[in-house]
């Protein structure tokens, strides 16, 4: 066999290598980033939300935005909070303005990770407002 003819079925090898690859479909790989906070606490001494990330690292300073949700005498009311803490407002209205607990729930929880990415957190719910102890009448 001359060098010819090895050359030529080299070339006649490689473009049958070639468009066996042109017809199989191009596959894609999908990456999912994982989420640094996993869940949101509510810390009722401060009246603040915080974020927990998957080791149970509280981080304060990353809740931006959330949704105060309680039924009052059978109307649903909401409030929008800009940040991490209840505003004044809103704690004097569920603890000094009450005589009976309120549930609320928290909705809408937005985190932002240090890489200033937006991270929704799941509901907090069921959580227990007291009322200030002197408006309490004991019976």
């Amino acid at each position: 066999m001359s060098i010819k003819h090895i050359f030529s079925c080299i070339c006649f090898i490689t473009t049958l290598a070639m468009s066996a690859q042109e017809n199989q479909p191009i596959q894609s790989i999908k990456i999912k980033k994982e989420e640094l906070f996993i869940k949101a606490a509510f810390d009722e001494t401060e009246y603040k939300v915080i974020a927990l990330d998957k080791y149970g690292n509280p981080h304060e300073k990353a809740i931006k935005s959330f949704v105060i949700s309680f039924n009052d005498n059978g109307i649903l009311m909401q409030a929008k909070v800009m940040g991490n803490v209840f505003p004044d407002k809103t704690i004097k209205f569920l603890t000094k303005k009450r005589t009976n607990s309120t549930k609320i729930c928290l909705e809408k929880i937005v985190a932002e990770n240090p890489d200033g990415h937006n991270e929704n957190l799941p509901n907090l719910c069921e959580i227990m407002i007291f009322p200030d102890c002197k408006k309490v009448k004991h019976q």
